[in-house]
């Protein structure tokens, strides 16, 4: 066995055949060669790839992607520890811990955090480490739609959890809403949503950049996966963004609303892309539609005026904890509890 670092060049079909052992049961989230080169490719990113090889077989994978992040008024290089994996027959040996601890040593320099966000299968190991630590708890926001018949799939919870929704929203009464805003489908990320970052960057000092580059990266260039890309506009000027997508997800046709932004954190300008991204979704038809954020409690509005309330802890199907590091990479003056005006969605997740 031997762990090395490896380009992506000539070792895609490896790479893809370890996809292919690790999630025969759930191949949805196996990518494509294309949507390989998209997470891999080191474009707009550089990403290190370091595997275990048994032989010539790729037996575990931890790939690196160095990011940007705005800790305060700066912004830094990050490390985003993507998504590890090791072979099931590989797996209880140990090998992960040790593609952990090579990576970081070799890397561990080139940025001044490192964060991930573990699935089921690695979040205990986390919990584990002591280097490691929870930083953040994404919330999940749900809004069931109600069937159009009982032979559904979750038709009785739909049924009830729906419609219950619904009620509540008539008990919050008239929404306020932002005048002389239109809602906008598009195809690209534009110089308007690259201005509208560059307005409120400011609110935030814990937050993935929202700016031309990254966006388009993330969410028009993907392969695999389309988009539904929504851009709020008054007087001319762009005042929101908003993405959202459709996946199988818990045995259930799912709406994600993946990422937002809106002007001077606007719950009006928010609530409106809201209402019109979730007709559409509902037009595809989605048996529930999600949100994850953490940000101004201001914005919460929109979502409870759209019918998205979060799901008890309790309740939830899985944890979706962001967990971090201190980088090696030392900066005078960070201090990451310091920060606490934090911004993430599920976009920030390249999983998802």
């Amino acid at each position: 066995m031997e762990l090395l670092e490896i380009s992506l060049e000539g070792n895609e079909q490896s790479l893809l055949q370890i996809y292919q052992d690790v999630y025969a049961a759930t191949p949805d989230r196996i990518p494509s060669a294309e949507e390989l080169h998209w997470r891999y490719g080191g474009n707009p990113y550089p990403v290190r790839i370091w595997v275990g090889r048994d032989g010539e077989k790729i037996v575990g994978l931890r790939p690196i992607a160095i990011k940007d992040i705005k800790i305060g008024e700066a912004v830094y290089p990050a490390l985003h520890m993507l998504n590890i994996m090791v072979h099931p027959a590989y797996q209880g040996k140990g090998l992960f811990r040790s593609l952990m601890e090579k990576a970081w040593g070799m890397h561990g320099q080139e940025g001044v955090i490192a964060f991930t966000f573990p699935n089921e299968n690695s979040i205990k190991a986390y919990r584990r480490w002591k280097d490691w630590f929870q930083l953040a708890d994404l919330p999940l926001f749900i809004r069931m739609v109600p069937p159009k018949n009982f032979g559904e799939t979750k038709s009785l919870v739909r049924f009830f959890a729906g419609y219950g929704a619904a009620a509540a929203r008539c008990l919050r009464g008239i929404k306020p809403k932002a005048h002389g805003l239109t809602i906008q489908r598009v195809d690209e990320i534009d110089d308007g949503i690259e201005a509208l970052w560059q307005r409120n960057k400011h609110f935030f000092d814990f937050i993935i950049p929202r700016d031309k580059q990254y966006l388009t990266w993330r969410y028009v260039t993907r392969p695999d996966v389309q988009y539904m890309i929504y851009k709020a506009v008054a007087d001319g000027a762009t005042v929101g963004f908003l993405v959202a997508r459709t996946r199988m997800m818990f045995d259930m046709h799912l709406g994600l609303i993946v990422d937002f932004f809106a002007d001077n954190n606007d719950s009006t300008i928010l609530a409106g892309m809201l209402e019109q991204a979730v007709a559409d979704l509902i037009a595809q038809g989605v048996h529930a539609i999600g949100l994850q954020f953490i940000g101004p409690e201001s914005l919460k509005e929109a979502l409870w005026d759209n019918g998205l309330f979060a799901v008890p802890k309790k309740m939830l199907p899985r944890e979706f904890i962001m967990y971090a590091r201190s980088g090696l990479k030392k900066v005078e003056g960070i201090r990451l509890s310091d920060f606490q005006r934090m911004f993430l969605t599920w976009g920030d997740n390249d999983a998802v």
